[in-house]
């Protein structure tokens, strides 16, 4: 009976030091795993801000590229309308 018993003893002391040397692997991978996702996360805020960064850029950009097309518009129709002054005094004039 003793030799039974050493042996369940045995047994749930070594059952034990690798359920504890398992809890601290599992310990080990979830800082791990939090590291990389700390990382990632940083990754992805970067590229967020940088996102957000060129559509604003590139809607001022737009704004800026549509004030400059209706002004070369307001300037083509004053040149067209200056020219057809100066033929109609061309014209009167000759």
């Amino acid at each position: 009976m003793e030799n039974i018993e050493k042996l369940i003893v045995d047994l749930k002391d070594s059952l034990e030091r690798e359920i504890a040397g398992l809890r601290q692997d599992v310990q080990q991978l979830a800082t791990q795993m939090n590291t990389r996702f700390d990382t990632q996360a940083a990754r992805m805020d970067r590229h967020a801000g940088l996102w957000q960064a060129g559509t604003r850029w590139s809607s001022r950009m737009d704004a800026w590229a549509e004030k400059v097309d209706a002004a070369l518009d307001s300037k083509d129709r004053e040149i067209a309308d200056l020219r057809e002054r100066v033929q109609r005094i061309e014209r009167g004039a000759a």
